[in-house]
């Protein structure tokens, strides 16, 4: 930060804290600007932080105390705290409208964004807000500055048409406050050299150093000069270049940094080199070399004797002509690492790219196959799905046999013809209910035990009273079974019951002819037993049928093994199983069918 800006800050904040009153805020603030002016930021900050502690305790407290706070911070290049403290600063300004504050508040935050931060886009905001201020206070001190900076912004912007726009203004422009007309010079000169529009830029460079003399700027006649020779360079004009490279040396001074000292020495050393005057041309590039390392390290005296030492004993030792051949074959050796780096990449790249095709073409045979067992499974189940509703039909088909629902509407005109409306009228009403049962439970899969319990009740009790009787039943129910939470297959049991009657029990007339049907719990599920003490299985096969509605073969047995067979397939947990046996000393027969506890339709 230079001289000139720290005074100004001090004076601009100072107008807001005057005289020497003993009050603790001012004296504070007095103590801090007597700091900055020495050059004791370090101090002047532990101050300005201590008079903040006075807000609300001290009348002469102000705000603006964030503006001093940035501007030292900024000076120590502590910038993220210089950048929190002028944000403060511009919060205060704003709302106080001080717009004089604000034209130096965006001024400091831009060239912080410009300078440290590299932030090129928020230095332009910053500038344009400052603009905007420099117009409403109408200061022209500001504004020839603030286009340079503009310009200055966009050319790291690369933007160079906008940055000569702003350049322009500043160069084109005669008012006596227009201060940096030559910088603008300058700085248009080394936007057409980056264009490359060399005389334009040449042009341009002497009108700066023209202005520049005139004004006795060392500083930027050196830039000037160096900037010259630089586009002189580019030119292959190496003769002119030399000239101008050599007054920008002349104008060398303690504000002259090592980097731009550094980029003069190596344009030296290019040009030289260029005219194959190589000990000059060594000599500079070892200058280059010791002005980078020495860069806020080592003093400039120490750098050039340490230079000069190394030169004089570089001429000692080695000849040009073998400097030039270890560059050449150096030369060499880079572009050799770099084709085999090239090489070494594009093979890994291949292999990377062959290793990730084989890896997705794996993905791919292995999601293909796995699509396939899915879609078979899917038509294995849709097959035993279908398999399964064929059997329910059959099964529908022989519980709804019309030789049963004929023999029972017979047996109910019998008795409505013989004037027994009552025992006619329970007929029809179990007949309607049973018929009711048959075609809810038709419909579902696995229906609630309780349901299929009753349907096997109602169809044994019209069986009964359709043979006037002639067997006595029983259903008996094991005690720890809930038949609301339980489900079966409907019209599984219906048909062993039916055979029951029909080929055991009414085939031989008998005084104790009966029918029991059990359901019990097993430990792999339940078991549904039908037993009768009729004919038997033996004396049924050899007995010719003669009865009136007794059929000539055993119904749906085929069909319950079906079904069984269907239900193993789409439950792997617990196989179900069906047996039909003689029952004891050879009277009657037994049918069990053992089913899985199911508590929930099959999947």
């Amino acid at each position: 930060m230079t001289t000139r800006r720290l005074f100004l800050i001090a004076g601009l904040l100072f107008i807001y804290f005057p005289g020497f009153s003993q009050n603790s805020f001012k004296s504070l603030t007095k103590a801090a600007e007597d700091s900055t002016q020495n050059q004791q930021y370090a101090a002047a900050i532990k101050l300005l932080l201590k008079a903040k502690t006075l807000k609300g305790k001290d009348t002469a407290y102000s705000e603006r105390i964030n503006m001093y706070l940035g501007n030292n911070y900024e000076a120590l290049n502590k910038i993220d705290s210089s950048i929190y403290y002028y944000g403060e600063a511009v919060k205060y300004s704003e709302s106080k409208k001080d717009y004089v504050s604000l034209v130096f508040l965006y001024n400091h935050l831009a060239s912080i964004e410009l300078g440290f931060t590299g932030r090129y886009t928020n230095a332009i905001a910053y500038f344009k807000k400052q603009l905007g201020y420099i117009k409403i206070i109408k200061d022209s001190t500001y504004l020839f500055d603030c286009f340079n900076n503009l310009g200055i912004a966009y050319k790291y912007l690369n933007s160079l048409d906008t940055a000569l726009f702003y350049f322009n203004k500043v160069s084109a422009s005669n008012s006596r406050y227009n201060r940096s007309k030559n910088i603008a010079l300058l700085l248009t000169a080394d936007t057409y050299s980056l264009l490359k529009k060399y005389p334009i830029a040449l042009s341009y460079y002497d009108r700066a150093i023209k202005g520049l003399t005139i004004a006795n700027d060392s500083t930027d006649l050196f830039t000037a000069y160096a900037n010259k020779g630089d586009c002189l360079m580019q030119q292959n004009r190496f003769e002119e270049s030399i000239i101008s490279l050599k007054k920008a040396q002349q104008f060398i001074n303690p504000y002259i940094t090592n980097t731009n000292k550094a980029a003069l020495y190596h344009n030296f050393s290019y040009v030289y080199g260029k005219q194959k005057a190589f000990d000059k041309a060594f000599y500079f590039k070892d200058l280059e070399n010791i002005t980078k390392d020495s860069i806020n390290t080592e003093s400039i005296g120490k750098a050039v004797a340490e230079m000069s030492a190394k030169y004089e004993l570089r001429q000692k030792q080695d000849s040009l002509f073998i400097n030039r051949q270890k560059l050449t074959l150096a030369d060499v050796k880079t572009k050799e690492n770099e084709r085999n780096f090239i090489i070494l990449l594009v093979v890994l790249v291949a292999i990377t790219v062959f290793f990730i095709s084989v890896y997705r073409i794996r993905q791919l045979r292995f999601k293909n196959s796995l699509q396939q067992q899915e879609a078979v499974q899917n038509e294995l189940k849709l097959l035993h799905q279908y398999q399964l509703s064929e059997s329910e039909l059959k099964a529908i088909r022989s519980q709804m046999n019309p030789h049963f629902m004929f023999n029972v509407l017979n047996s109910i005109e019998s008795y409505i013809m013989d004037s027994d409306r009552k025992t006619a009228s329970r007929l029809i009403q179990k007949f309607a209910s049973l018929t009711r049962l048959i075609l809810e439970n038709s419909t579902k899969s696995l229906v609630t035990a309780d349901k299929e319990w009753k349907a096997l009740m109602l169809y044994t009790e019209l069986e009964a009273t359709r043979y006037n009787n002639s067997f006595t039943f029983e259903f008996i129910v094991d005690d720890t079974l809930e038949l609301k939470k339980l489900v079966l297959p409907p019209m599984l049991i219906q048909p062993l019951i039916e055979n029951a009657i029909l080929h055991g029990l009414i085939a031989e007339s008998r005084s104790d002819a009966h029918l029991a049907v059990r359901l019990e719990k097993i430990a792999t599920g339940i078991c549904i037993t039908v037993s009768d003490n009729g004919l038997g299985m033996e004396k049924s096969a050899k007995m010719p049928k003669k009865l009136a509605g007794v059929k000539e073969k055993s119904i749906g047995i085929a069909s319950i093994k079906e079904r069984i067979e269907m239900i193993n397939l789409q439950n792997k947990t617990t196989a179900a199983r069906f047996s039909i046996t003689a029952g004891e000393n050879g009277v009657g027969t037994v049918a069990m069918v053992c089913l899985p506890g199911l508590t929930e339709p099959l999947s």
